[in-house]
């Protein structure tokens, strides 16, 4: 009786492992979450990004689209069950507004936090009295 499940239990363990295969792409293409608003005259990015050294991120900023990557070693001891982690993320962004390509941009990486702020274009804030 134990031969027949034993192609069951392998078939079910390489289902498995090709599931979390895949599951690390898709994270791979989502990762990281952001949050993208406008403050001030200048167009603020929020990344989540823990796990990776501020060293391993790279940000670079076009006309219309901010990229960002970055990578990281992931290291693991004994017989691995589940991995979904990404190991290397890509993340371009279409910008909603004009850059102003002159101006100084800003990074940050605060507890896991990746935070950008690049200048906008043509767009002034005006305090109310």
């Amino acid at each position: 009786m134990a031969d027949v499940y034993g192609p069951l239990k392998y078939f079910t363990g390489e289902m498995v492992k090709n599931l979390n295969e895949r599951a690390k792409e898709i994270m791979t293409f989502l990762y990281p979450p952001i949050t993208m608003y406008q403050e001030a005259g200048e167009l603020v990015i929020h990344a989540d990004m823990p796990g990776f050294d501020k060293k391993d991120i790279h940000v670079s900023v076009e006309r219309n689209a901010v990229t960002i990557s970055a990578t990281r070693k992931l290291e693991t001891g004994g017989v691995v069950f589940m991995d979904q982690r990404p190991e290397k993320v890509t993340k371009r962004v279409r910008l909603p507004v004009e850059v102003d390509m002159e101006a100084s941009f800003t990074a940050s990486y605060t507890n896991g936090v990746l935070t950008i702020r690049i200048p906008s274009k043509g767009v002034r804030s005006i305090e109310i009295e």
